[in-house]
């Protein structure tokens, strides 16, 4: 006969006393399924699935085992930084010349304010002296019209000009060494030029603003107008700014000389102060007038 056995007897296995199977990061998970859609969404996913992996790892590695999936976050690391390192190239392409345009944006912006500060000093010397300079400098000056419009400018032009010899020229052994100290307003936005070197030169030439550059011509002179008359502008090669050095217009080559300093054309002053952007594309006979102050001599 069969005895029944007491409950009391039999052994009770404690719950909770098991291992717990381990469970795959939710975060490698993720990393893998954002790698994977990063070959068509790019760094907008590569770059967060290659975050969330390295994270996912380090989770991992400290869990003592509750968690796995290492191989998981390693795929989403793997393909994450994969597409990223394919899009950079892209992404640099796309982005390089807006970052060019930018800074083209900027030293032009800068250009067309030293030319306003150029003219500004052109014309206040015209309102001292009845005419503007003369780019030689004139029959007792050696030195460039660029010096002799320094009181009249500001940047403490006054001072530096006190410092020239006026009755030496540009290269004499003293007024060399004030070659150096070049008015914030000459200099290159670019910083393309050697130090003391500006490309800001005058028009010279039969028929132009400043002529032959041995006398300082009148704005009464200016027939076409002062608005439609150029009178500096910035050439493609530099000049020492104290030397008398400027561009002679070459009518059967209007351009020659100018339209290489920046791309589709060239910054000049107008004789009422005002500063223009002139395009390589303007027709020779226009350019040819905004060159001479008469134009259309009687």
């Amino acid at each position: 006969m069969n005895q029944s056995t007491p409950l009391d007897d039999v052994p009770l296995r404690p719950v909770g006393m098991g291992s717990a199977a381990p469970q795959t990061s939710g975060m490698a998970i993720t990393s893998l399924v954002l790698g994977c859609a990063s070959f068509m969404c790019w760094i907008f996913t590569g770059l967060p699935a290659v975050i969330l992996g390295i994270v996912a790892l380090r989770q991992i590695n400290r869990s003592n085992g509750r968690l796995t999936g290492d191989g998981l976050a390693i795929g989403g690391i793997v393909t994450g930084g994969v597409s990223c390192f394919l899009i950079l190239p892209v992404m640099v392409a796309l982005l390089l010349p807006a970052v060019q345009a930018a800074r083209e944006a900027a030293r032009r912006s800068m250009a067309m304010n030293n030319l306003k500060m150029i003219s500004l000093g052109l014309l206040n010397y015209e309102t001292a002296n009845k005419t503007l300079p003369a780019a030689k400098g004139g029959a007792e000056s050696q030195l460039s019209w660029r010096v002799h419009i320094l009181p009249y400018m500001e940047e403490g032009g006054a001072d530096l000009y006190a410092e020239f010899h006026l009755d030496e020229p540009w290269d004499s052994e003293h007024n060399r060494k004030l070659i150096a100290k070049m008015p914030q307003a000459y200099k290159d936005p670019a910083d393309r030029l050697p130090d003391g070197e500006t490309h800001y030169v005058a028009v010279t030439g039969p028929g132009t603003a400043f002529g032959d550059g041995t006398t300082g011509p009148s704005l009464r002179d200016f027939t076409d107008g002062l608005s439609r008359t150029i009178t500096i502008v910035e050439a493609d090669q530099g000049v020492l700014w104290t030397k008398p050095d400027d561009w002679q217009f070459d009518p059967n080559s209007p351009s020659n000389g100018v339209g290489n300093v920046r791309l589709g054309g060239f910054l000049a002053a107008m004789g009422d102060g005002s500063v223009q952007f002139i395009r390589s594309d303007t027709p020779p006979e226009a350019l040819k007038a905004l060159m001479t102050r008469d134009s259309d001599p009687q």
